[in-house]
């Protein structure tokens, strides 16, 4: 009965290892839409400054007090492009192996708490 026990024990290590692989891929996925809704978010506050730039120039024909007047869109940009290099890292260790990765639903129930 080795080989029996030898085969089930290969089965369950694929089984294991697939497991693996579909939860590295899921929280790369899931790192991935985080960055897209930061990139997005970057682009509405590039729309903002764009648009009172705009506003300050057509009132005023000079674009004195612009920085005043979009300093929170430059740090929310900053911020956002901050974590998006965080997250391109986690990604980067994932694929590397050096990230151990939890079930991705396991962590998003801690989030929501």
């Amino acid at each position: 009965m080795p080989s029996f026990d030898n085969f089930f024990s290969k089965v369950k290590d694929a089984a294991k290892d697939a497991a693996d692989k579909t939860g590295k891929q899921a929280k790369i996925a899931k790192l991935k839409i985080n960055i897209k809704t930061l990139d997005m978010e970057k682009n509405r506050h590039f729309q903002t400054i764009g648009l009172r730039t705009f506003i300050l120039w057509t009132e005023s024909r000079s674009l004195d007090g612009l920085v005043d007047r979009v300093h929170d869109e430059l740090t929310q940009i900053d911020r956002a492009e901050a974590r998006i290099k965080e997250l391109e890292e986690e990604i980067a260790e994932i694929q590397a192996g050096s990230l151990d990765v939890n079930d991705v639903t396991e962590e998003e129930e801690k989030e929501e708490k």
